[in-house]
């Protein structure tokens, strides 16, 4: 079949975009300070880390994973008005960051605010339905705003995840003795020292016997 005009101005524009778009990704550069900010945070040197993600952000700055562990950095050396500052950044950089609601609501659990935390543990388990650690948050949740039947499903998920996960069967356990399941809590905290949590004998003592 001959080719049209149109045939061969697609063909030749097809052909243009796609070596433009190889180009691209041929030379895109990875940030090295984000780099070094990352070996840094993991090192446990959060003030080293925190130093390299402001030169990033300088090249960066609207990258919301740079003030994602920004905020870790802050969260972490308790600067909970500086860590809020910039996982609110980060949500508003990418309303999909689960992780970033994930971390702001241990901030708002930190300061109290059980309801927000719920909130922002609510929205991260919308966008990643498998998120182990913010079903465990929001179980810790539940358990301070006393929603003891709420704190002891979320951390049956867990479990669910993580059969060997001796935490969330320590949780679990207080979660159930606290509405009452005496058995079911000591069993939880039975199996939580059978997985290394040896601290639960120490309540096993106290309220199984």
């Amino acid at each position: 079949m001959p080719l049209t005009i149109r045939t061969v101005i697609k063909v030749f524009l097809f052909g243009f975009y796609f070596h433009a778009a190889l180009y691209a990704q041929d030379t895109v550069v990875p940030n090295p300070n984000f780099q070094k900010a990352m070996a840094a945070y993991h090192a446990g040197n959060y003030n080293g880390a925190m130093v390299s993600l402001v030169l990033a952000l300088e090249n960066e700055p609207a990258n919301p994973q740079l003030y994602y562990y920004y905020g870790n950095c802050y969260f972490i050396q308790n600067e909970n008005k500086e860590a809020m500052k910039n996982f609110n950044r980060a949500i508003e950089l990418n309303p999909q960051y689960s992780e970033a609601y994930k971390s702001r609501g241990k901030l708002k659990a930190r300061m109290h605010d059980y309801r927000g935390s719920v909130d922002d543990f609510d929205r991260a388990i919308q966008l990643n339905p498998e998120f182990s650690d913010a079903f465990f948050n929001r179980g810790l949740s539940y358990f301070n705003l006393r929603e003891y039947k709420r704190s002891v499903a979320d951390f049956t998920t867990v479990i669910s995840f993580n059969p060997k996960d001796y935490e969330a069967y320590y949780t679990r356990g207080n979660a159930n003795y606290a509405m009452g399941n005496k058995e079911q809590g000591c069993k939880d905290w039975s199996k939580a020292a059978e997985l290394g949590y040896f601290s639960a004998y120490d309540l096993i003592k106290m309220k199984c016997d």
